[in-house]
């Protein structure tokens, strides 16, 4: 029975007026349109609340699908928050896409690996280089355009060369020359190291790994510790190294004598004014340019560090001939082994500064020695990648610790 057959039986009955009956009915129906009101308000309310999410995900969605985005590779995006940025930068490029869905990509370089394409994909040294370059003063944009057309080993002598303000310059000789320049051989049309200008002190002296070129130097008063002589047996009269450099020249020397290849040092250490006096000679016979090129300025000659030797092949007439001997071709191959790397190679001229001195080698320890020949790469562009300390501690500390380096600035407080 419904409520109004009832409310019309208790009327009969004589239980209540039908003035009364007709208040009591309207009552109901009125409190039933309030909670008609309220359900549909709560309706509205929770579409709206559904709007606000889901309308901007699927305007995100739909803008991650214009840069190339699928959907696979969307829910990837969103579940590593990094759906903002990449919109609001365009990133995209099909690499991106692919590390993203791998779970592989680092989101700090994200630009970076916009501008990359599977067919180069990035490495753990390429991170390192873009940080050298952001660390020695280049900015992100620049580094992005690097490694955008350039290859890993013609962007490394940027460490080692002056400040490029404009690198589009340096991009394009890189590409002109894109016939001949390899890994072993590097040569471009214009020069971008000036020599002896902005100098700086060595980083470590007295460490095995210094770098001296014509941009580190030793000061005047600088002389290895524990110089030692080398017996006639392994060089010249009147030559000596370091104590560590020594004992693993011996070993080089004995092992290539085992196999008929035999060589000595010629020269090694030189004291700072024994260098001053080589120089100066150069210059008074053939002018400063000539013997620039020729010859280190003391202080920055690596034979002041009691780390390096000239060799000579018992077989033939003194260093300039040594490139022509079995010994160039014994030593130039198994140096590393011994700790000893060939210090000026062949083609490398525009980034080490000289020319190609087959005689010249450099004690840096068997694990560097190794990593530096393996690397095809010069000891100096080694050493700034590398070894170097970093201007910027923070990038170092990002770098090493994979986060963010915590910062040095004091915590903000309020007014008293």
């Amino acid at each position: 029975m419904t409520k109004k057959k009832v409310v019309r039986k208790v009327v009969k009955k004589g239980q209540i007026s039908p003035q009364h009956a007709t208040k009591l009915h309207k009552k109901r129906r009125k409190r039933r349109r309030i909670k008609k009101s309220v359900l549909i308000g709560f309706a509205a309310i929770v579409i709206a609340i559904v709007a606000i999410f889901f309308v901007p995900r699927s305007i995100q969605n739909s803008k991650l699908k214009d840069l190339g985005y699928d959907s696979k590779t969307i829910k990837a995006i969103r579940e590593q928050k990094i759906t903002t940025e990449i919109i609001d930068n365009q990133y995209y490029s099909d690499y991106l896409a692919q590390e993203i869905l791998n779970g592989t990509v680092k989101v700090e370089y994200l630009d970076l690996y916009s501008v990359r394409e599977a067919d180069a994909p990035l490495e753990e040294k390429d991170f390192l280089l873009y940080q050298r370059l952001l660390d020695r003063g280049y900015t992100r944009k620049q580094a992005n355009n690097l490694f955008k057309q350039l290859k890993f080993y013609e962007i490394t002598p940027l460490l080692v060369f002056d400040y490029q303000l404009l690198e589009s310059g340096y991009i394009k000789d890189c590409l002109d020359h894109r016939d001949t320049n390899t890994e072993t051989f590097f040569e471009l049309t214009n020069d971008y190291y000036t020599e002896y200008e902005n100098t700086l002190p060595v980083d470590d002296p007295g460490s095995l790994t210094m770098l001296i070129n014509k941009t580190y130097y030793l000061n005047s008063d600088y002389a290895p510790a524990n110089i030692t002589d080398l017996s006639v047996v392994y060089a010249a009269q009147n030559v000596s190294l370091a104590q560590e450099a020594a004992d693993a020249f011996m070993n080089w020397v004995d092992a290539g004598m085992e196999l008929g290849v035999r060589f000595y040092a010629a020269s090694a250490y030189r004291p700072y004014s024994y260098q001053e006096e080589l120089y100066d000679d150069y210059i008074a016979s053939m002018g400063q340019e000539q013997a620039d090129a020729l010859s280190a300025r003391p202080g920055f000659s690596e034979h002041q560090t009691g780390l390096t030797v000239d060799l000579a092949s018992v077989n033939s007439d003194g260093i300039s001939e040594y490139k022509d001997t079995n010994e160039y071709t014994w030593t130039s191959t198994n140096c590393q082994d011994y700790g000893w790397i060939l210090r000026y190679p062949e083609g490398k001229t525009q980034i080490t500064g000289y020319a190609f001195e087959s005689w010249h080698y450099r004690y840096v320890g068997v694990e560097i020695a190794q990593a530096v020949v393996a690397s095809n790469l010069t000891y100096d562009e080694y050493y700034c990648l590398y070894l170097k300390p970093w201007n910027d501690p923070s990038l170092a500390y990002e770098i090493t610790n994979n986060e963010p380096a915590p910062s040095t600035s004091a915590p903000a407080t309020e007014d008293a």
